[in-house]
């Protein structure tokens, strides 16, 4: 289906705190409701105009001489410093397809509702059919350059019969800048796009048919510019985007339709792929078309990321990326309790002995900073729990004795600051101060802290949590002999489907280390493998959870982990920039304060060491030489 694409010039007054540019309602747009008794919901209506298809499933038919016209109300854009309050304007497109030979009668206009002359209509066409083969229809921009927000009436007529549906308004800034961007722990945006392959920066909006260009290391050799809106790559043209995680966004979001044209050029053999993208300077706006080298040309994407020579580059980048990153003290950037953890956990999965000096270097920033567990306070369980992982894994890896101490009083201490729940059982919080949601708590902290609690077994330390919160664990988890969908819940009266990943899998791979039946882990493992795409809204932290819960599947489900790991391959090509690493791109639920680009490489480097059997998580130790291989696990 071709989407028509109208634009609108707006120089706004700022009169509402809303958060950034955004899609403007259009009642009706999608149709579902049907044109019943001559009248459309929505819009007003002329001649032969019928409604087609099912519920969920239905378009709108203009027959010849039919007409439809709606009104659209547009609010004033958001307050933001420093961006141009004159700079927003309106796109609207609408998909289209002919139901007669190909045609271009098909009359759109746009006018405010006290305007007498409607806006003219300009058609553009790409001057090549390679770089983009479809037409689009543009409204000129001069013609409303300068008017303020309000009340607006959109004609569309047809010569000849058509099908149309998704009626879409946005907002968009000629100079967005990150300061447009949502809250990073939020569900929709509006996010950061960033696509490390080509270099491309981006701001993704929720229920919007483009992006805006928000930067990238190339413009200037693409013919792209910042502001400019991008509604097609390699000739198919974007739908409304979902950021909200779910199906829609896996497979039809902005970020899902730019990564897949990358997988499939890549597979294609292909050295290039094509931009579309509509650009608004004052007075006039117009279509520029781009062909934009692609850094991997003829190379196999078979098993990536996990195995092949492309997976093995991009696994030399993240190493790389750990080891220059990697300060002085042995932290990395991010969260002190967290990201030390992540990369000292990152560099010893790697098997390689080259790293054991820098591993130390993380083990010891560590103990230094918090060498007594039960002394820590606030969000302590999270801190506990990765320094945890870190020293188990570190003592089966190498066999330091050192931090047993450590561990042993983490396990003692523990069971000693849990506090009664709401549902009459004891449960661990955030921290030792209390319980969160009315005495409901949580089971994301927790699931972190079986997994160290197993591990701790395996390091000869009496494991004393899953004993301890035990009934709360199984009061969390949505049974499905009872009915439930198999997942663990956030707690016993909130057993949510849209969270649940890396808590999943943890409770799973701490069930799988400590050698238990398999009580749990098959139904978290089976609605993980359902719910894939859901991935990174893991809890309230996205990117490390996301990792977690692969690499939990990679040790309990193998088969499901590969699966799941070939259907994100194209997010990984996307986010990868050669030479460098991965680039951050918005995940559903956000941590910036773990710091985007350290969170993304140490987190998927870590995932990453399972390709050759390392993974440490699974007990597998350190070779003492680079030329010894690792054993297998226990």
């Amino acid at each position: 289906m071709m989407r028509t694409i109208l634009l609108a010039g707006f120089g706004l007054v700022v009169l509402s705190p809303a958060l950034a540019a955004e899609r403007i309602d259009v009642p009706n747009g999608d149709f579902e409701k049907p044109v019943r008794g001559g009248a459309l919901p929505g819009f007003e209506i002329e001649g032969p105009v019928a409604t087609i298809g099912e519920k969920g499933a239905r378009s709108l038919r203009l027959g010849a001489g039919g007409r439809i016209t709606a009104i659209v109300d547009v609010p004033a854009p958001p307050a933001v410093d420093g961006i141009d309050p004159n700079g927003w304007f309106l796109l609207a497109s609408i998909e289209r397809r002919s139901e007669g030979p190909a045609t271009e009668d098909l009359s759109v206009s746009l006018a405010r509702s006290v305007d007498a002359e409607p806006i003219s209509v300009e058609f553009s066409k790409s001057e090549s059919a390679e770089e983009i083969s479809g037409r689009r229809w543009i409204l000129s921009l001069a013609h409303i350059s300068g008017c303020e927000p309000g009340r607006f009436v959109l004609t569309i007529e047809a010569d000849s019969p058509f099908v149309l549906d998704d009626l879409v308004v946005e907002r968009h800034h000629v100079a967005p800048t990150a300061k447009l961007l949502g809250k990073e722990n939020g569900v929709l945006g509006p996010d950061r796009l960033s696509c490390g392959a080509i270099g491309l920066e981006g701001l993704t909006e929720h229920g919007c048919c483009g992006f805006s260009v928000l930067g990238g290391r190339f413009l200037g050799e693409y013919g792209l510019q910042v502001g400019d809106v991008v509604v097609a790559v390699d000739d198919r043209e974007f739908g409304p985007s979902s950021i909200a995680p779910g199906w829609d966004w896996f497979e039809r979001s902005n970020e899902a339709v730019l990564g897949r044209a990358l997988l499939r050029s890549t597979i294609e053999g292909r050295t290039r792929i094509s931009f579309m993208a509509l650009r608004h300077t004052r007075g006039s706006t117009g279509i520029v078309g781009h062909i934009i080298g692609t850094p991997f040309r003829d190379r196999d994407v078979t098993g990536f990321p996990l195995r092949g020579d492309l997976a093995d580059a991009l696994r030399a980048d993240l190493v790389h990326w750990a080891v220059t990153h990697q300060r002085k003290d042995g932290s990395w950037p991010g969260a002190p309790e967290v990201n030390p953890a992540l990369g000292g956990l990152a560099l010893l999965a790697t098997g390689d002995p080259a790293h054991l000096e820098r591993v130390k270097k993380a083990v010891d920033f560590l103990m230094a900073k918090w060498p007594k567990p039960s002394e820590m306070k606030g969000l302590a369980y999270w801190a506990v729990a990765y320094q945890g992982m870190l020293l188990c894994e570190w003592h089966l890896a190498t066999g330091d004795e050192s931090v047993l101490p450590w561990i042993a009083e983490a396990e003692e201490w523990l069971p000693t600051t849990m506090h009664m729940s709401a549902f009459g059982m004891p449960a661990y919080g955030h921290g030792p101060d209390g319980l969160p949601y009315e005495d409901k708590a949580l089971m994301a902290p927790l699931a972190h802290l079986l997994v160290f609690d197993a591990l701790a077994a395996k390091c000869g330390v009496e494991p004393r949590v899953w004993e301890s919160a035990r009934a709360y664990v199984v009061n969390s988890w949505s049974d499905p002999e009872s009915g439930g969908h198999g997942g663990m819940g956030y707690n016993g009266s909130y057993k949510d489907l849209d969270e649940l990943w890396s808590r999943s899998g943890l409770v799973a791979l701490a069930e799988f280390l400590r050698g238990d039946p398999d009580e749990m882990r098959g139904p978290l493992t089976a609605i993980m493998e359902e719910r894939h795409p859901w991935m990174l809204n893991s809890h309230a932290y996205g990117e490390p959870g996301g990792a977690i819960g692969l690499l939990a599947l990679s040790v309990v489900k193998r088969d499901a982990f590969e699966r799941i790991l070939a259907a994100w391959r194209w997010r990984f090509l996307s986010t990868w920039e050669p030479g460098y690493g991965l680039r951050y791109s918005t995940p559903h639920m956000g941590a910036p304060y773990m710091a985007e680009e350290s969170v993304v490489n140490l987190a998927y480097l870590w995932m990453l060491g399972v390709a050759d059997g390392r993974l440490a998580m699974s007990g597998v130790p350190m070779p003492s030489t680079p030329e010894q291989e690792p054993t297998a696990p226990k």
